[in-house]
């Protein structure tokens, strides 16, 4: 089965030679964390954190055709208990109706210290 890489100009790209999502057998695997287009996080703002995953998460996902309906699995990894159900209410609020299925964890740290939120998402587009 072939796959094919993506990268988008329209989000952050960080040194690391990793695509923003990789395409295979009508599925798309895409992860993100909350940096903005700069590569600067909202400091201390799991709600901006978590919103800015998910619109790189839909750029990509739109760039390659498809749209957030497409999703049918997130993991999402947050930092902080007290962050739970504020990244939820951003969550929901853009997974609100026929949501994918989600595992969700709490973790001791993501790649930098300022990133609360990581979400990594699979999207089926189809043959």
């Amino acid at each position: 089965m072939p796959k094919r890489s993506l990268t988008s100009s329209q989000v952050f790209k960080g040194g690391r030679p990793f695509p923003h999502a990789t395409i295979a057998g009508g599925f798309m695997f895409v992860c993100f964390t909350g940096r903005d287009r700069e590569g600067r996080f909202a400091i201390g703002d799991v709600r901006a954190q978590t919103q800015q995953c998910i619109d790189s998460i839909r750029t990509v996902i739109e760039e390659a055709g498809g749209t957030l309906k497409d999703v049918v699995k997130c993991t999402v990894y947050v930092t902080d208990r007290a962050n739970w159900e504020p990244m939820n209410e951003v969550y929901f609020a853009n997974f609100a109706e026929d949501g994918p299925h989600r595992v969700s964890c709490i973790v001791s740290g993501l790649g930098s210290p300022d990133c609360l939120v990581e979400i990594d998402a699979t999207a089926y587009l189809g043959d």
